[in-house]
Parts: C-alpha cells; sequence; structure tokens
C-alpha cells in the first residue's frame, strides 16, 4: 500500500518564487523530521495528536484536510508490516510531499 498526506503544507507561506526548488524553511523541516521519526517509531498518538507536538508542527498543519490522508494510511498497516518513506524533498520552503509504502 502507497500512502501519502501533505506533512508540512502551509500554502500561506509558501514561497512561490521558489516554487520548483527543494527549499525548506526551518521549522518546515524541523516539522518534517519529527513526524517521520513519529511514523518510523509507529506513534500513532502523538500524529494523531499533533497539535500537541509543537509550534513547528502547528505552521505545518494549519488545517488538517491534507494530514488526515496520513493518518487513515497508518491506521491500515499490520504490526508485522514495515514502513519506507519516499518523496522526501521540501518545495518551496512550506511544502513537502513525503510519502510512505507500507509492505
Amino acid at each position: 500500500m502507497i500512502g501519502s498526506g501533505n506533512m508540512v503544507h502551509n500554502l500561506e507561506l509558501i514561497s512561490w518564487q521558489r516554487i520548483n526548488e527543494q527549499y525548506g524553511l526551518d521549522w518546515a523541516l524541523e516539522a518534517n523530521e519529527k513526524m517521520k521519526q513519529l511514523i518510523l517509531n509507529g506513534d500513532h498518538l502523538a500524529l494523531v495528536n499533533y497539535q500537541k507536538l509543537g509550534s513547528a508542527i502547528k505552521l505545518a498543519i494549519p488545517s488538517p484536510e491534507h494530514y488526515l490522508p496520513l493518518l487513515y494510511s497508518l491506521a491500515l498497516k499490520d504490526e508485522n508490516e514495515k514502513i519506507t518513506l519516499f518523496n522526501d524533498k521540501p518545495l518551496a520552503g512550506s511544502i513537502t510531499m513525503t510519502s510512505m509504502k507500507i509492505s
């Protein structure tokens, strides 16, 4: 299964001049790294309660509609399945399209 959710998706803070560049603002990179570690560690409860994860996460997820598909995908993972991350590149400062493969 392949799943995604825009873990960092703040269009208000996007750098339109750098839309085609692999570039991330400090808070966006911090939020992306924190969420990747939670995913790989299987800490789904923290991901569900993302609003409690600090200011970088709050900037990364100003509204949940692009983030929630990630949680739905994680809910389908069986205990013995492995997660591999891919497409892990920041774009335009405030977007990451990090996706995962569950196998």
